[in-house]
């Protein structure tokens, strides 16, 4: 992640809250998915796996997000069980790991053999979708950028017309 982003991500946090501020990470995250061309986009605010991303009959994700200023995050059995429910319909699982650190980037790892509990962020490197990563991470940076003023004027609600309008066009 670029300086300047991990900066505004910074100040999000600090103005919004570590709740919110997560909330804020899925939506930009479900952005940067519509950007490098998933169409369909389903994100859910409260309920179940935060957000499906899906291309025409190709890959389909079940991304399940956290965010932390910790070295681990708590993965619950809830989680797991709503991951496994999308694989049903052929999404991919994902668990989709930010720590908001001036060096961290988003870790997007296969979600199909992590157990629920604390998870140690380091020993999610095994589980890595190096290629989503590749293609996810410099639009998230990208993303953050356009929408930087928005998010800190508006926090979710302003993230939620930015998916809508991007899901019309």
């Amino acid at each position: 992640m670029k300086t300047e982003t991990y900066e505004r991500l910074r100040s999000l946090y600090e103005k919004h809250g570590s709740r919110e501020f997560g909330k804020l990470c899925q939506k930009f995250l479900a952005i940067a998915f519509q950007a490098a061309g998933y169409r369909h986009i389903e994100e859910r605010g409260v309920q179940g796996v935060d957000f499906d991303a899906a291309k025409e009959r190709k890959e389909k994700y079940a991304v399940e997000v956290k965010t932390t200023v910790a070295n681990s995050i708590s993965f619950e059995q809830k989680d797991v069980e709503g991951l496994k429910k999308r694989k049903k319909d052929g999404y991919q699982p994902v668990l989709a790991v930010l720590r908001l650190h001036r060096f961290s980037h988003w870790i997007l790892a296969d979600a199909d053999s992590i157990k629920s509990g604390s998870v140690h962020i380091d020993s999610l490197r095994v589980h890595r979708l190096s290629e989503l990563e590749r293609c996810i991470g410099p639009l998230f940076d990208r993303i953050i950028e356009e929408h930087f003023d928005g998010a800190m004027r508006e926090a979710q609600t302003y993230l939620d017309k930015v998916l809508r309008q991007r899901v019309m066009r």
